[in-house]
């Protein structure tokens, strides 16, 4: 395939996207995924027709896969197309009659647009299928506390609890969702358990400490950090993951702080520029944002994510001329590859 040059991209977003992600399909013909995402991708815009007809492609390339209705149907249940979401629903049981996490995700998504009596059919089978996975009675649970259902939230999380008494994850996880719905107390009491569980977890501090940062509790975010920090202190995802909630806070100083950390435990890995400049892009502090984008380019001038990211970030912050020598670099490193087509077809899709 020839080159692409940079003002490919400079035309209307529609037109971009359109070509984009036919390239993309015509690369990967048997690719149910690619469909499906681009089928998702025009229902969000409200482009139901050109959705449909993706949505059929992607059903035909895969008619066992029960993953293929079960996303289209949560996607529809979302946008509050009950009935056309339960087709899809139905289909995906009949594919796999048996799969809990296929009832969980229907439910929850049943759950999330107010739907209780059908969100509790879909988990009386979850829970048939696997009573022994506290990670599900977890995942109700939140559920439940987002809707507004204490009382079902807390009878789920005890089921959890019961299932792994021992286990740090479920005691902590709990308790970030009590915390995100105001209930802080018993937030911190289910973090002292989670604590009791597993003295030496640092990702129970860490989680804690991301948790008050985004209620602006600043202090105490620290001194739970300093302790996740003390437990590992050699793990830069932990700065990264820290320094994240500081850019999206516009606390740039304290993020480039953190992000300095992760990059002096692993100046070699590309990566870790990468998320530093995605986060204060997205911030809105485009300095810094390009050094970072720039030393993960110097890194591996050869991957093409590098370029499609940072040129996402660009294109939503409003730069397109910039996001368009990025995503041309992305696609002549290698013109045969669909992923590439599809993420920018996709990101242009998002700004019709």
């Amino acid at each position: 395939m020839p080159a692409v040059d940079p003002s490919f991209f400079q035309r209307p977003a529609a037109t971009v996207s359109q070509e984009l992600l036919e390239k993309a399909l015509a690369l990967s013909p048997r690719d149910e995924d690619n469909f499906l995402e681009v089928g998702l991708g025009y229902l969000e815009k409200n482009q139901r027709s050109k959705a449909e007809d993706h949505f059929a492609r992607a059903l035909a390339v895969a008619p066992r896969n029960y993953k293929v209705p079960l996303r289209i149907g949560i996607a529809y249940i979302r946008r509050g197309d009950m009935t056309k979401g339960e087709e899809m629903i139905q289909r995906a049981i009949a594919l796999k009659p048996k799969e809990e996490n296929l009832y969980l995700e229907a439910g929850l998504a049943y759950l999330e647009k107010g739907q209780v009596a059908k969100a509790e059919e879909m988990f009386a089978k979850v829970y048939a299928y696997d009573p022994n996975d506290e990670d599900n009675y977890l995942d109700i649970g939140q559920g439940y506390l987002k809707a507004g259902h204490k009382q079902k939230a807390e009878e789920s999380f005890q089921k959890a609890f019961r299932l792994k008494p021992d286990a740090y994850k479920p005691y902590i996880k709990a308790a970030i969702a009590y915390y995100a719905a105001g209930e802080e107390r018993k937030a911190w009491e289910l973090f002292d358990r989670a604590v009791k569980a597993k003295p030496k977890e640092e990702n129970t501090y860490l989680w804690m400490a991301m948790a008050c940062l985004r209620k602006g509790q600043t202090q105490k975010a620290e001194e739970l950090f300093a302790k996740a920090i003390a437990l590992d202190p050699q793990d830069e995802d932990n700065y990264l993951d820290f320094g994240e909630v500081y850019a999206e806070r516009r606390q740039f100083q304290r993020a480039q702080e953190l992000f300095g950390q992760a990059i002096r435990l692993e100046p070699k890995k590309k990566r870790v520029y990468l998320r530093a400049g995605v986060a204060m892009m997205k911030a809105g502090n485009r300095v810094k944002a390009d050094e970072y984008f720039l030393k993960a380019f110097e890194l591996d001038p050869k991957d093409e994510d590098n370029f499609v990211k940072a040129g996402e970030s660009y294109l939503s912050a409003g730069d397109p001329k910039k996001a368009a020598e990025l995503f041309a670099k992305a696609i002549n490193l290698d013109t045969r590859k669909a992923k590439p087509y599809l993420k920018i077809g996709l990101a242009y899709l998002k700004r019709i």
